[in-house]
């Protein structure tokens, strides 16, 4: 991470990475996400099953989708972040459209888990063990909705109260000068840790939607019994994997570093 990364990450909770995808690259994620969403379900392969508006194991998709997990303006702060002993989670792919979108109430996983994942910083690092990059393909402007967070959140030592921010109908709450909407462009990543508190505005353009993928780490010695994690994946969806992709979804002991951990460019092979 560049000391503005660090800097930046560990005030709020989240970086805003702008313009990660340019030109090609970008074309080539636009038009898998797009043949994702065309596919009529009876001929979309084993493992995906859309589901309103989620796109289950949308990374493993297409080849531009999947090499996103190692793309190199994220690799790095994925590296930092877990002591270079991250594993991949999971990636599913996303569209926000306007017909029956509701508001997402703000949320974090000391309230959905039950339990604190780790933040700390030592020795001029930062040791963040649960953390989602989104990677957006398309473009959210301010007014559209999407993403809001509550800068700084990650910190908290107090329980958020019960009244904050809440919408009791299904519709966005009042603005609240705490309460921070991310507008990305297609090309831009956004990564939070998961004790940030986030939520979603409902998504108003009717002539477009907010397509992203959401790609999820977590330590390599976090097992497959968590209650949390989509593990195991399943075996249609390993199966389209390159090699270096299944090696970082791999259980690994806290006292090994995975080769694919020990590299700092990832190709797919």
């Amino acid at each position: 991470m560049t000391p503005d990364q660090r800097y930046l990450f560990d005030a709020s909770g989240f970086l805003h990475l702008h313009g990660i995808l340019q030109g090609e690259e970008l074309q080539k994620a636009q038009a898998a996400v797009q043949r994702y969403i065309d596919c009529p379900p009876d001929k979309l392969p084993p493992g995906f099953t859309p589901n309103n508006g989620a796109y289950p194991h949308g990374f493993a998709f297409d080849k531009a989708l999947e090499a996103l997990a190692f793309h190199p303006a994220i690799w790095p702060i994925v590296l930092e972040l877990t002591d270079h002993k991250p594993r991949f989670a999971s990636g599913t792919m996303r569209v926000n459209t306007r017909t029956h979108d509701t508001f997402g109430a703000l949320h974090c996983a000391a309230d959905d888990w039950g339990q604190t994942p780790c933040y700390l910083v030592k020795d001029g690092r930062i040791f963040c063990d649960y953390f989602v990059i989104f990677v957006y393909v398309t473009d959210v402007h301010p007014g559209d909705g999407g993403l809001v967070v509550v800068p700084g959140s990650h910190k908290s030592q107090f329980k958020r109260p019960p009244d904050f921010y809440i919408s009791p109908d299904g519709n966005d709450p009042d603005p609240h000068p705490a309460v921070l909407n991310i507008t990305p462009k297609a090309g831009d990543a956004v990564i939070i840790s998961e004790l940030l508190a986030h939520g979603v505005l409902r998504w108003q353009p009717a002539d477009r939607d907010r397509r992203f993928l959401m790609l999820r780490y977590i330590p390599q010695f976090v097992g497959p019994t968590d209650d949390n994690l989509p593990f195991p994946f399943p075996d249609e969806i390993l199966k389209r994997l390159s090699p270096e992709t299944r090696e970082l979804i791999e259980f690994a002991p806290r006292s090994r570093v995975k080769e694919i951990n020990q590299r700092d460019i990832i190709t797919l092979s």
